[in-house]
């Protein structure tokens, strides 16, 4: 799959860690050590694979004359299971089919402004079900990456793949983009650091972390959102409300900042969702995030699976 992105030519994987580039090398990528990024050609291809370093000016300078596609793994989770699983989804991705779905999906959003609405697919009796109301701006911004192949000198995150990503513009504006309504049963939760985090959100997110391996060990995630606000965050009869308003910011107050629409469906069957990758959040068709990652956690709840419509608002 990952010959889409690179058609011709050797395939470098240039990471941080030791152990993470072995396995790259193993799975038939030229492992080259972060420290050592010079030996390798302008124009070449690469995978840089970040686990032990946030991605930093110096570090995307480096890679301005190669083809390259990052993948922040210290952004999520550095743990050994969590890499090793982000580079094998990341191998089994389809790059092409991830692309035709984000156009697809950028023309559907240029060209509707009904509400768009995610429902459950199966009955689930009694138990919530995701009905999920989202009502876009007017004029929207979208941030996905429309073509497969990365030429020379381009610089293209992982995510920027596997999603169409609608954020608030701004903290002053958190319905700018969107308001949602309604409910989503999630099955996975992610929580990200963004390079710029400051103390305080360096404690948040770590508390974070904690709190999302507590979400995940149940197996539905139920949150309801009113007026694009979390009005409730429940697991199996426990309310996790007020804690993730805690590790996300409670300035933010449980605004949405990001609709995230998933355009990596095809990784479905192998997803595990217990773990903190980011190859996770597009696997499902949508997530819903809180917190920007600097001031608190960014903390992704993901949809495994839902089917959605542009509906007009009854008259």
């Amino acid at each position: 799959m990952i010959r889409t992105l690179f058609p011709t030519g050797e395939i470098f994987a240039v990471s941080d860690d030791g152990e993470l580039g072995r396995e790259a090398s193993r799975c038939g990528l030229v492992f080259v050590a972060l420290d050592q990024v010079t030996q390798v050609p302008d124009g070449a291809n690469v995978i840089v694979l970040l686990r032990r370093n946030l991605v930093t000016v110096q570090i995307r300078k480096a890679f301005r004359r190669h083809r390259a596609l990052v993948v922040p793994i210290a952004s999520f989770d550095t743990g050994s299971l969590p890499a090793l699983y982000t580079l094998q989804m990341l191998l089994r991705t389809d790059y092409a089919e991830a692309a035709r779905r984000s156009r697809d999906w950028a023309a559907q959003l240029a060209g509707n402004r009904d509400p768009l609405v995610f429902r459950s697919r199966e009955d689930a009796g009694d138990e919530p079900r995701t009905h999920l109301t989202c009502t876009l701006a007017d004029r929207l911004t979208a941030d996905a990456w429309l073509t497969p192949e990365i030429q020379p000198g381009q610089w293209v995150s992982v995510g920027a793949y596997c999603e169409i990503s609608l954020t608030a513009p701004s903290a002053a504006n958190w319905t700018g983009a969107f308001t949602l309504d309604g409910t989503v049963v999630a099955s996975g939760a992610l929580v990200a650091r963004d390079p710029r985090y400051d103390d305080a959100g360096d404690a948040r997110i770590k508390r974070a972390a904690d709190l999302r391996e507590e979400l995940v060990g149940h197996s539905r995630i139920i949150i309801r959102l009113a007026g694009g606000k979390a009005i409730a965050i429940t697991a199996d009869g426990t309310d996790y409300t007020g804690a993730v308003r805690d590790v996300t910011n409670p300035d933010y107050d449980l605004h949405a900042l990001e609709l995230g629409i998933g355009t990596n469906l095809a990784l479905r069957p192998h997803v595990d969702w217990r773990l903190n990758s980011q190859l996770n959040e597009g696997a499902g068709p949508v997530h819903i995030g809180f917190g920007e990652g600097a001031t608190g956690a960014h903390m992704d709840f993901i949809v495994a699976d839902a089917e959605h419509s542009f509906e007009p608002t009854a008259a």
